[in-house]
């Protein structure tokens, strides 16, 4: 088949334009979910989450998925609860400027297939760390997203998180956010800290009396520890039933701490709560529709429609815990 001379102009009028289309798209913004070139001169963004299980999140990906993965019998799902069926995105492309801690290797891309969980990867599931990165994302375009995670399964505020256990969870964590943020102190002008979303209690229902001191203990220390003496908590309502006394010691926290805001989406019983923000019947985990719906409140009731200014400040420390301490 031979082309005529105006077809042949045409197609290269054609081919000059589609390249020139692909060298505009050379440091402007990345095609088909390509990482953007880090944007160390504007400041850095970091939300912290820190807990429990509901911290680490079980929130499932799709019915498809959670069928292959083969947890469909176990744990068969509320219908309508996924990120599939929220439009929540859980494809690594989705993401272009969120990075997320991994105590193995530092901060890497975060890629909901791989590293939502950092201490176990490969684990599909995701917290409220996605729905908040991907409206950080919208919101702040022009500033890296980083996330500190850490929610182990089972750990209680009494005793695993007690800040004055020397070999307890909350030595750990308080290295992981002291290492990553004297990393991002070093690379961007400012570090900008949004806050740290605390969902925990479940292992604390036979210590209820205590654990309204027992959080503000935590947050007093953390805020000392991790260089942010005005660090905003988000402290996610506890749902499901026998949790009473746990959810007053929240309030109480909240009422006299300006910083502390509770996070809540209770509808006004145990199985209510269930049918609307349970992964599967009788769990106590959340869906993806509830992290959808806590980040929705976080980011309209409590932030209110942030600027880069609402965030606080991190001031670098010049003493962190031992490496002894870390270990």
């Amino acid at each position: 088949m031979h082309c005529s001379a105006m077809e042949r102009l045409l197609i290269k009028g054609i081919s000059h334009i589609l390249l020139a289309f692909l060298l505009t798209q050379v440091g402007s913004d990345p095609a088909f979910g390509a990482m953007k070139e880090k944007q160390t001169h504007n400041p850095a963004i970091v939300f912290m989450v820190a807990g429990q299980s509901n911290a680490g999140g079980c929130g499932v990906y799709s019915p498809e998925m959670h069928k292959e993965l083969g947890r469909d019998k176990a744990r068969p799902l509320v219908p309508g609860s996924t990120a599939k069926e929220v439009g929540l995105p859980t494809d690594a492309a989705e993401y272009t400027h969120s990075y997320i801690w991994m105590p193995d290797t530092g901060f890497e891309r975060l890629d909901p297939m791989t590293n939502t969980r950092p201490t176990k990867r490969g684990i599909k599931n995701h917290g409220i760390e996605l729905p908040v990165v991907h409206r950080l994302e919208k919101l702040f375009p022009e500033n890296d997203i980083y996330v500190i995670k850490w929610g182990p399964n089972g750990k209680s505020l009494y005793k695993d998180w007690n800040p004055q256990r020397a070999d307890g969870v909350y030595v750990r964590w308080v290295g992981f956010v002291q290492k990553a943020l004297a990393q991002l102190s070093k690379e961007y002008p400012d570090v900008r800290v949004v806050g740290l979303y605390w969902d925990q209690g479940e292992a604390d229902t036979g210590h209820a009396q205590e654990y309204a001191s027992n959080l503000r203990n935590l947050i007093t220390t953390f805020r000392k520890d991790s260089g942010l003496p005005r660090l905003k908590v988000f402290i996610r309502k506890h749902l499901f039933a026998n949790m009473g006394p746990v959810v007053a010691a929240q309030q109480a926290v909240v009422e006299k701490d300006p910083n502390c805001f509770l996070l809540d989406i209770d509808l006004g019983s145990a199985e209510k709560n269930e049918a609307a923000w349970a992964y599967s019947p009788n769990n106590v985990h959340l869906s993806s529709k509830a992290f959808v719906e806590l980040a929705r409140i976080l980011f309209q009731d409590v932030l209110k429609n942030p600027k880069i200014e609402s965030f606080d400040l991190y001031q670098r420390k010049t003493e962190s815990l031992t490496d002894e301490k870390c270990h």
